[in-house]
């Protein structure tokens, strides 16, 4: 297949299947363990996923504003790692009106309201751990108890977790929200709580707090998507080795391939290595899948991660072909096309787009590039 062919089975792709838009913009929390340091959402619409670690006793602050009226989601999961079975996290929410119309139809959303396993708490209900300024103790409070789920299998990642909690409601009223996550030992005296032993022990772990609804992705956000996706597979407890390895074995393929390859230029060496990079990025999305797939159930989801896998694989495949041939003005526009598309794609950590973007504009005349200086040292 030439790469023009393949350049239009990549933009074929990306319009059937917009990966980059489907899904949360993923944040690493962190130094929020008291309300007067809560780490803030800016925009609470917009669809977030913050990962963090919850110590043992510790609780973890958020806060966001929002206008009356306004959809208000939370949702609380947990990595499937072996070592958080046992972590049930609970999700609390403070704010202005909480509890004031509890039942009147202005404070769920038509079509929109997931309840279901939060209860309104008074303030001397409200867990001890949890410590409000004077300011807030006013504020109404709705808990969701963590509660157990089934593994699933997020397929454009890839990865998997485990559903705890949710509470998905309209704003009473205009104001400042705090969102709480804590680990709290019950012994089912508090009405609607999840039946959970008393001499249970709180041992901390790995969760993700979901916020927003509108699943929307700035220019910025895809630039940097290889590594806040990177930081959650650590997060899930996988070795910096494990996620990296692909791009190092693609390297060191793409600078032998180079090596005994009859073009030695500038051209060349870097289309070559961003070609790799987008194939390390293919290979990497492989292992995750079988990963995410040892830890979760197997479903038709699988498929759009192999549909993200041939995407990564064609980048890689057409860069490295354009690289070993002719650098006409065509190749070097198609290959620039290719890096903007797998900048946008979030293909080749960064450095690949940029490599082949870079190659367009590099000579074609041989230069004194490593593997010449190897051979004339030999």
């Amino acid at each position: 297949m030439s790469p023009e062919r393949v350049i239009f089975a990549l933009l074929l792709v990306m319009l059937l299947l917009p990966f980059t838009a489907a899904g949360h913009v993923p944040l690493i929390g962190g130094g929020n363990e008291d309300i007067s340091s809560a780490l803030h959402i800016s925009n609470p619409a917009k669809s977030w996923a913050v990962y963090a670690v919850l110590e043992n006793e510790t609780v973890h602050y958020f806060s966001f504003d929002v206008r009356e009226g306004e959809r208000i989601y939370m949702g609380l999961l947990k990595s499937t790692d072996p070592a958080d079975e046992g972590f049930l996290p609970d999700l609390l929410l403070i704010g202005p009106g909480i509890g004031v119309q509890s039942s009147s139809s202005a404070q769920q959303p038509e079509g929109n309201t997931s309840l279901e396993g939060a209860v309104l708490l008074e303030n001397s209900a409200i867990p001890k751990n949890i410590i409000l300024p004077e300011s807030l103790k006013d504020l109404g409070a709705l808990a969701a108890d963590g509660r157990e789920g089934i593994a699933t299998y997020e397929p454009f990642g890839p990865s998997s977790f485990i559903g705890l909690a949710e509470i998905n409601l309209s704003a009473p009223q205009s104001g400042r929200y705090y969102a709480a996550i804590y680990e709290n030992t019950r012994n089912g005296s508090n009405e609607g709580a999840s039946l959970r032993a008393a001499e249970a022990d709180e041992k901390g772990g790995h969760y993700c707090l979901v916020v927003g609804y509108r699943e929307e992705f700035s220019f910025t956000d895809r630039m940097i998507a290889p590594i806040q996706i990177a930081s959650v597979y650590i997060w899930e407890g996988q070795s910096v080795i494990m996620i990296f390895i692909p791009y190092l074995v693609a390297l060191i393929a793409g600078g032998l391939i180079y090596w005994r390859g009859s073009r030695r230029s500038l051209f060349s060496l870097t289309g070559t290595l961003a070609g790799f990079l987008f194939l390390g990025t293919s290979s990497l999305v492989i292992t995750q899948m079988i990963y995410s797939l040892s830890r979760a159930p197997y479903g038709p989801e699988v498929y759009i991660t192999m549909a993200i896998i041939l995407f990564h694989a064609l980048l890689g495949v057409a860069s490295i072909r354009l690289a070993r041939g002719e650098a006409g003005i065509l190749q070097r526009s198609l290959l620039a096309v290719i890096g903007t598309i797998a900048l946008l794609g979030g293909s080749g950590v960064i450095l690949g787009p940029m490599l082949a973007v870079s190659a367009s504009f590099l000579p074609t005349i041989k230069r004194s590039v490593p593997g010449d200086l190897l051979q004339k040292a030999s």
